[in-house]
């Protein structure tokens, strides 16, 4: 195939050709122990799918290659591999390299979806998102339920944006979230019937002009807007709307407030003890690593986390990403409980604590009976602190 040809047949994948011949089949991507860095394998879905090579980052670069040198490949098996990654980007941050077998996936599956072989529960998600603005397809006019009761400024300076997530399947964290935007004095709006999905869940798929097009709708509500600050409670929101330099994450704001005094807080009763999760989507891209504000925060607030502050860069996926929980349910389960199992190993928390909406939803259904509760930030500080004397 001739780079012509390439170029015509594979566009996608032609944007990542001088990866295709770089990979130097390291392995660091498929079995990575590294005791020294507390790296103990780093693929959710090797752990929890399949130990196969083909579910591997590596594998994802050998399959587009052949792809691109015109192997008769069985696209059928392609498209089932391809869509178990995760995205957690974990191959991506370990390769010694730079090489990004998570981007390279998601070429994959851009080409597989251009002929058609998307799975029909990735289609349901893209149907979803372009009709009802969210991956789960419950009613747009739903997206604000949780805020009926909650006292919102018509012009502010300061605009919250739950993201699906918190609007859908965790609306307990938007509603704790407005409540400490509100306590620090803060006048807050929302978007209301002009917010969309920033189309995140779509890129992970490998729908890309989708994605693009979704993002292109909420940042032009958000143009129609006047603000300085523009909060958001999703992690992978933070990534799609990466180039707004007026964002920070929930966490950023928090820290902020603590830190210039504009929130005092003081726990309810005995300051709870947790376990973290940290999410893979806080580690992607330029976006500050909101694991590492979530303890900064925690031990702010003089919060005990069971085995401390490791901020591993190759936090393991819960399962939450790349539309796993409606493809693979049974694999991204035990991702899940996987992570549990480690969250609880060092001793029973009063709390299992995660920065990600979409990781505390997902985290919270599989949780088995004797399990610690799981919040997502501003629902746990919401939960167990108070404004103290001085923040009154």
């Amino acid at each position: 195939m001739t780079a012509t040809d390439k170029a015509s047949e594979l566009p996608h994948l032609t944007n990542y050709l001088k990866d295709l011949y770089h990979c130097s089949d390291c392995g660091y991507c498929v079995d990575a122990i590294w005791e020294e860095r507390d790296i103990d394998h780093i693929c959710a879905t090797l752990e929890s799918h399949s130990p196969g090579l083909s579910y591997s980052g590596q594998g994802y670069i050998k399959t587009a290659r052949a792809w691109v040198e015109g192997e008769d490949l069985p696209l059928a098996s392609v498209s089932e591999h391809a869509f178990t990654c995760t995205s957690c980007g974990n191959c991506e941050r370990i390769c010694p390299i730079g090489m990004r077998p998570m981007e390279i996936n998601r070429a994959l599956r851009s080409e597989l979806i251009a002929r058609d072989l998307a799975p029909e529960s990735a289609v349901a998600i893209q149907k979803n998102v372009l009709e009802q603005q969210n991956p789960a397809g419950a009613p747009r006019a739903e997206r604000y339920h949780w805020a009926q009761n909650i006292e919102t400024a018509e012009r502010a300076e300061l605009v919250y944006l739950p993201g699906c997530a918190s609007a859908y399947a965790r609306p307990q964290e938007a509603q704790a979230a407005m409540r400490l935007l509100q306590a620090a004095g803060v006048p807050v709006k929302i978007l209301g019937d002009s917010d969309s999905c920033c189309g995140a869940p779509l890129r992970e798929l490998g729908f890309s002009d989708d994605a693009a097009r979704q993002s292109e709708q909420l940042g032009a509500a958000l143009a129609k807007q006047s603000f300085n600050l523009l909060v958001t409670s999703g992690c992978e929101c933070a990534h799609a709307l990466a180039n707004e330099d007026r964002q920070t994450s929930f966490a950023g704001w928090l820290a902020s407030a603590l830190t210039e005094g504009k929130l005092q807080l003081a726990a309810r009763s005995s300051t709870p003890k947790v376990s973290c999760i940290e999410s893979c989507q806080a580690t992607l891209g330029a976006v500050p690593n909101d694991n590492q504000t979530l303890y900064d925060i925690l031990g702010r607030l003089g919060v005990t986390v069971n085995g401390g502050a490791p901020t591993s860069r190759f936090a393991m996926c819960c399962g939450a990403g790349g539309g796993a929980p409606a493809m693979h349910p049974q694999s991204s389960t035990e991702m899940a409980r996987a992570r549990m199992r480690e969250a609880t190993a060092k001793g029973q928390p009063d709390a299992i604590v995660s920065i990600d909406p979409r990781c505390v939803a997902h985290l919270d259904a599989a949780r088995s009976d004797g399990d610690p509760p799981v919040y997502g930030l501003a629902e746990f500080v919401d939960t167990h602190f108070h404004l103290s004397a001085e923040g009154n």
